[in-house]
């Protein structure tokens, strides 16, 4: 499933990224991977807007980081726990 669909306060892995199975790097692609959304990393979506669920907070690596819709559709998870 994507990071955008996942469900909140559950702890996630990154199983892959859309923008890891190309070889044109975006800015957001980038930021994405900067940001520690690389494979394997644990995260957890703890706050989504209330209207149009945009946009999300997620923890990974301790830091809290707001993602669009668009960018979490970018990153698949599993759900671990």
């Amino acid at each position: 499933m994507t990071l955008n669909k996942a469900p909140m306060n559950t702890i996630l892995t990154v199983s892959s990224s859309t923008y890891q199975e190309s070889d044109d790097i975006s800015d957001i692609a980038s930021r994405l991977m900067h940001l520690g959304f690389i494979h394997g990393e644990k995260i957890k979506i703890t706050r989504k807007a209330p209207l149009f669920k945009e946009p999300l907070l997620v923890e990974v690596r301790g830091r809290s980081i707001a993602l669009s819709f668009s960018e979490a559709e970018l990153v698949k998870v599993k759900v671990i726990e």
